[in-house]
């Protein structure tokens, strides 16, 4: 493997992370989004208690914890084929 590849499996690992914090802010911001909507309705008992749970609400984090992973493995893996090259 080349120095090169190793620096590709860097990149991507980067873009990754990158990606994966991205996500998550999206998660945080749809959520105050969504939730702020529910202020101007009649009925607060949502708003208050969050329930019933919103599981598509979740799915952006999900998808940022898992690019999070993802990055985090390949930074590993290209430092560590970097180092032994």
């Amino acid at each position: 493997m080349s120095l090169t590849n190793c620096r590709a499996i860097l990149a991507l690992g980067i873009f990754f992370i990158l990606l994966g914090i991205a996500f998550m802010l999206w998660n945080k911001r749809e959520k105050k989004t969504y939730y702020n909507s529910l202020v101007t309705r009649r009925d607060m008992k949502e708003f208050i208690t969050h329930e019933p749970e919103r599981p598509w609400l979740n799915a952006w984090q999900i998808g940022g914890r898992i690019s999070l992973i993802i990055g985090i493995i390949l930074v590993i893996v290209g430092s560590v084929l970097w180092l032994i090259l």
